[in-house]
């Protein structure tokens, strides 16, 4: 079987994207300052890589963007207003 050039440029893309929440990860809870600086590099580069990748695929219509509407936009600015809103009562309750 062989792979189309959108085939690899997703799976690409979805490796970019493990890639990147594992270095977040690792980065994170590292206690090594070296290492984590190590990590941190590694981190950006896979980031920019995913950024190339996605902006390739978008160009060429393999990976679609939909277009956010007015409603979607304030429901999802409220859902982040009242988490920060409930973040602020734990921490005064502390």
């Amino acid at each position: 079987m062989e792979l189309l050039e959108r085939e690899m440029a997703q799976d690409m893309l979805l490796m970019e994207k493990q890639l990147t929440q594992s270095y977040t990860m690792a980065e994170t809870e590292c206690a090594n300052e070296a290492l984590r600086e190590t990590l941190h590099r590694l981190h950006e580069d896979t980031e920019s890589m995913h950024a190339r990748l996605f902006h390739a695929m978008h160009q060429r219509g393999w990976y679609q963007t939909p277009v956010a509407g007015q409603q979607a936009i304030e429901t999802a600015i409220l859902s982040w207003e009242q988490k920060e809103l409930r973040g602020e009562e734990r921490e005064n309750r502390r």
